[in-house]
């Protein structure tokens, strides 16, 4: 049988350190091996003062911490494999934690956010984000802070749909994390018609559009929650209006869900900053645990690439 591979890549923060607690438990839970990876930051050009080999040091530091990290924990240890590797301008943290989970066959990441907005995050980006768009595998993030995920209880999970191709591929892995922890679902389609055009002719069709959509995911919701109802799983659902990932976190909030369930298109380039994504503003801004679903088989582009054919379409 194919041991389960569930990676947790480490900065040594405290929500890093959340995400480890949490590898170890789905590890123990599935049986399978723990790959705890530190990327370490190396600059591309070296100056005089620097240690010959510098990705020895950083190396021997990593895997030091991390010793530090697994003897500090009181729950009973998977087998755990630590690994140190180098991360450069050229291929930062990200592409590494990607390229790391497709060539070991990783079928789970668990990653901690920091949740910065704002300057913060313009200037310091975030590579949970990107390894979650580009990822091969769910990607489950989780960030410290003051509502934390009570490891390893969840009760109430929530799972926006949006009644796309990959709906199906979401709500399966919802039902298994339902199943997986004996949780309640709640179903949710956001109804989203901020930039509905209207020119003032004759009378406006606003209502009428959005009751009809209103309807129609009042009738998606009810199939896929009598599917769910039928395995056994508490299920409800409800239909709100606005914008999708601000109504998800209100939602969220007001339920006191434990865990989001989220497709990613793993939109990139103009598509991206165009259009936004939902499941990227959703995991860097509610309370809980949220599970990112790549939903799409195309491969996404490295970040350093995307700025090459960015470069390519100015010139």
């Amino acid at each position: 049988m194919k041991t389960f591979h569930i990676l947790v890549p480490t900065d040594f923060s405290e929500c890093a350190d959340l995400a480890f607690e949490h590898g170890i438990y789905l590890a123990n839970k599935f049986e399978g091996e723990l790959h705890l990876l530190h990327v370490a930051e190396l600059p591309t050009i070296t100056l005089p003062d620097f240690p010959a080999d510098l990705f020895e040091v950083a190396r021997s530091q990593g895997m030091s911490r991390m010793r530090d990290m697994i003897e500090r924990q009181e729950l009973q240890l998977p087998p755990i494999k630590r690994v140190v590797m180098a991360g450069t301008p050229a291929e930062p943290a990200a592409d590494v934690v990607v390229d790391y989970a497709k060539a070991n066959g990783v079928d789970f990441i668990v990653m901690g956010t920091h949740g910065r907005r704002g300057a913060r995050r313009l200037f310091l980006g975030s590579v949970t984000e990107e390894v979650a768009r580009r990822a091969p595998c769910p990607v489950l993030t989780v960030r410290a802070g003051r509502k934390a995920w009570p490891l390893p209880r969840v009760e109430r999970i929530l799972v926006p749909v949006d009644f796309g191709d990959s709906t199906r591929d979401v709500v399966g892995s919802a039902t298994r994390m339902a199943e997986h922890y004996d949780a309640a679902v709640t179903l949710l389609h956001v109804v989203d018609l901020e930039f509905y055009p209207y020119y003032g002719f004759g009378s406006d069709p606003y209502p009428m559009v959005e009751r009809d959509l209103m309807d129609a995911s009042e009738r998606k919701l009810t199939d896929l929650a009598a599917e769910m109802q039928a395995a056994g799983i508490v299920t409800t659902w409800l239909t709100e209006k606005g914008h999708p990932a601000a109504t998800i976190r209100e939602v969220a909030d007001r339920r006191d869900v434990d865990l989001i369930v989220i497709g990613s298109h793993g939109r990139s380039g103009l598509d991206r900053a165009l259009m936004g994504s939902v499941s990227e503003k959703v995991l860097r801004t509610v309370h809980c645990p949220v599970l990112v679903m790549h939903t799409t088989d195309k491969e996404i582009p490295k970040k350093t690439e995307r700025r090459e054919m960015a470069l390519l379409m100015e010139g």
